[in-house]
């Protein structure tokens, strides 16, 4: 098989600020100090837009999740921003969109994006890309508003505060359109859609505003992580890598064992990542030390059940997408400052890395943490186990571990 990465040039990205570096723009984490001044603040919101999606990803974590069997009609667009509105009086300020359905596929997206920018909202969007490499797509939901070709569509959204979060499982399309649901010709859309969001500038900023999402961490694609990673690094995109989700389809115990890799693949895979970053500056062994393992192998802690929650489409209130059997409350029934206010006693205030508590024990092997760290700042020998591996990506983006 021969990998397709999209055609997007290097960025010098030496010697950039360690703290803004390994996060994108408006995803809705925080730093210590931040999260420090505003312990019962409302940071952040996960936001369901819409429920459409042209795709199939088996991994998809709002397949046969338990928040959409609630009995309760979805959210209007006004009760979606009034909700904001409030929100902002207990601190929001930034919305993710991960949500039930391909956020791009909602023509609502772009008021939304526009909407939120008014009312100084930053918007991170995770979205599978097919939408905006896809000029006929782009035209068909999006038209209405005068714009009929993909680079005029992210040109807009670059106006707005937002950034792009795009799936990018695979860079073989024999696996990424299986991973997708067997969909051809989704990956020469992807790549495309990175190509533009890169060439209009959204790589360019410090703190990125461009991610990709290698995640969930499988079987078919374990063993082209790696190479992912550091594609994404020289370009200054911010890799997300991350276990399966245990909300969804994938709590399924078959599902797992069909599609999961071993705990001791995956303790590999963080030692090598977070090797890299200190080889390359990207962190140091004190930020390490003081910040600890991310869930989110190499990257900015994940702190979003620190001070945010995730408001479903028909306005049932969780912690966050991996935790689907708690619902807090209902907006058909309580304020969204009622329902902040009611659960106080869950929250990890002020807690800068809260790992996944949901993940621990199922896809991510108890004590992880610890260990890497352990072994990325005092173990000599680890790397060694990693071995020399065949490199799957562009040769120039292949890093050998092997020979410190």
């Amino acid at each position: 098989m021969t990998p397709m990465y999209p055609n997007i040039p290097k960025v010098d990205v030496l010697h950039r600020p360690l703290d803004k570096g390994n996060l994108v723009q408006y995803w809705g984490f925080f730093s210590a100090d931040e999260l420090a001044r505003n312990q019962h603040a409302l940071l952040m919101m996960d936001i369901d837009l819409g429920r459409k999606c042209s795709l199939r990803c088996p991994s998809c974590f709002r397949k046969s999740n338990p928040v959409d069997d609630y009995n309760y009609p979805d959210l209007k667009y006004e009760q979606i921003m009034a909700v904001l509105e409030e929100a902002k009086t207990l601190g929001l300020r930034e919305i993710k969109i991960c949500g039930a359905g391909e956020p791009l596929e909602d023509s609502r997206l772009l008021p939304f994006a526009r909407d939120l920018t008014a009312m100084g909202l930053g918007l991170s969007i995770f979205t599978k890309g097919h939408v905006l490499g896809d000029d006929n797509h782009v035209t068909s939901i999006y038209g209405k508003y005068g714009i009929d070709n993909a680079v005029s569509l992210c040109e807009e959204f670059f106006r707005f505060k937002t950034s792009f979060l795009v799936g990018f499982q695979s860079a073989h399309p024999e696996i990424q359109d299986k991973l997708v649901g067997d969909v051809k010709g989704y990956t020469l859309k992807r790549n495309r859609a990175l190509e533009i969001l890169a060439d209009i500038g959204f790589n360019k900023t410090s703190p990125t505003r461009l991610a990709i999402c290698a995640n969930p961490i499988m079987s078919m694609n374990y063993g082209e992580l790696f190479n992912i990673y550091v594609y994404a690094r020289r370009r200054n995109i911010l890799p997300v890598n991350a276990a399966l989700m245990v909300s969804g389809k994938q709590i399924d115990t078959h599902f797992l064992a069909a599609n999961d890799v071993s705990a001791e693949e995956k303790e590999l895979f963080f030692i090598r990542v977070y090797r890299y970053n200190l080889e390359h500056g990207i962190q140091s062994k004190g930020q390490m030390l003081t910040e600890g393992i991310s869930c989110l192998v190499g990257i900015h802690p994940c702190n979003q059940i620190a001070a945010g929650v995730y408001l479903t489409c028909n306005g049932t209130v969780i912690r966050c997408p991996g935790d689907s059997g708690n619902p807090l409350g209902n907006i058909h029934e309580q304020t969204i400052t009622e329902i902040w206010e009611a659960n106080k006693q869950w929250r990890f205030a002020g807690m800068f890395n809260c790992h996944c508590p949901f993940k621990d024990g199922v896809t991510l092997p108890e004590g992880i943490y610890s260990r890497v760290l352990d072994r990325v700042l005092n173990d000599q020998t680890a790397l060694l186990q990693l071995g020399r591996r065949e490199c799957h990506g562009n040769q120039e983006d292949c890093v050998s571990f092997d020979s410190n």
